[in-house]
């Protein structure tokens, strides 16, 4: 979307007032999203990609938005309509860091967790080790 400031002012005025109205209907939400990125979204006119999940989080409720937010929902939900696709294969999944099997660590393989960005970890040659990969996704599993 286009910078906010780049519309004629009439526009800027109902943006102000729709970015307004959005945050007082979500405050929470909006605030943790300034809490964790640094800075107060823009809701009604989002210009950043993270702006742009958070518009379609409050504002789009297409159900499809949340299968494909979802890395395992995705990858069934893209084998599901186009089989032919390679997805990478899923070695395990499950909610306890402490039941992900050691023989799974000691190969090149990637440990994501499935609700949020960045949160992945690269494993080869056994490194970092599993206590390691443990603590740090149970950090990120709160």
């Amino acid at each position: 979307m286009r910078p906010a400031a780049d519309f004629p002012a009439g526009h800027r005025l109902v943006l102000a007032v729709a970015r307004l109205l959005i945050t007082l209907r979500h405050p929470m939400l909006v605030a943790r999203f300034a809490r964790k990125m640094g800075y107060w979204p823009n809701p009604a006119a989002p210009e950043r990609y993270n702006e742009c999940m958070l518009w379609r989080r409050l504002i789009d409720h297409n159900p499809l938005f949340v299968t494909l937010s979802d890395k395992l929902a995705a990858k069934d939900y893209v084998h599901a309509v186009c089989p032919e696709l390679e997805v990478p294969k899923t070695l395990w999944r499950g909610r306890d860091p402490d039941d992900i099997p050691s023989a799974l660590l000691d190969d090149a393989v990637v440990v994501k967790a499935n609700h949020g960005c960045d949160m992945n970890i690269f494993v080869s040659g056994g490194q970092p080790d599993r206590a390691s990969i443990v603590r740090q996704l149970r950090l990120w599993l709160g």
